[in-house]
């Protein structure tokens, strides 16, 4: 039997995520939270075989909550729920087993962990096709690795990106201006809402 535990600040989601887990005979939820620091302690105690993890937490987010546990832990499998796609790709980078989006079917995350994929990444299939369309629009905006670079860090000041780049100021705004005449945009918030909701760019953190 796998040893699942659950963090999500919604109690009423973890409610349900637990009722409807208890229904499969394999898996047994030995524990539910709903701050990040508490999971990651209940993660180094408890050594469950799974977790599932919200990515918007109100202390610090999903996706430190799988980087902290992964420092330890390789082995863990570690499934995302989230309302937002950009966070998804965020947490698969941090570590993450798998993800799915929020209005999806429990059933899809119940076929993830019956399969217990030791190798490969898990994708709802919502949240596949959410990623396939992200991958097309970058191939289709023909960026460069400069620009695709740049464009990952506009949250950030243009003296801010130049000294994590090692670019001067003006190279990186050149660049920035390339990015928005692809993209279609003409200021840094329309670029960074494109990115987001399109590219599932992720900007937190």
């Amino acid at each position: 039997m796998k040893r699942v535990i659950i963090c999500d600040d919604h109690d009423l989601v973890t409610h349900l995520l637990q009722t409807w887990l208890s229904l499969e005979k394999s898996l047994e939820v030995i524990g539910t939270y709903n701050r990040g620091l508490e999971v990651v302690q209940a993660a180094e105690t408890l050594k469950p075989d799974i977790l599932i993890q919200d990515l918007q937490l109100p202390d610090i987010s999903g996706v430190e909550v799988i980087q902290r546990i992964r420092t330890n832990d390789t082995t863990m499998r570690i499934y995302a729920i989230t309302g937002r796609s950009d966070l998804a790709r965020a947490a698969l980078e941090a570590g993450a087993s798998g993800c799915m989006l929020k209005d999806e079917s429990p059933d899809e995350l119940l076929r993830a962990l019956r399969s217990d994929l030791q190798v490969s990444v898990w994708l709802s299939p919502m949240l596949a096709a959410h990623f396939f369309k992200a991958n097309k629009a970058f191939s289709d905006y023909r960026l460069t690795n400069t620009e695709i670079t740049i464009l990952t860090h506009l949250n950030k000041t243009n003296a801010e990106i130049a000294e994590l780049l090692m670019l001067s100021e003006g190279r990186v705004r050149n660049v920035a201006s390339s990015v928005y005449q692809k993209l279609g945009v003409e200021t840094r918030e329309e670029a960074m809402l494109l990115a987001r909701n399109m590219l599932l760019i992720n900007y937190e953190g």
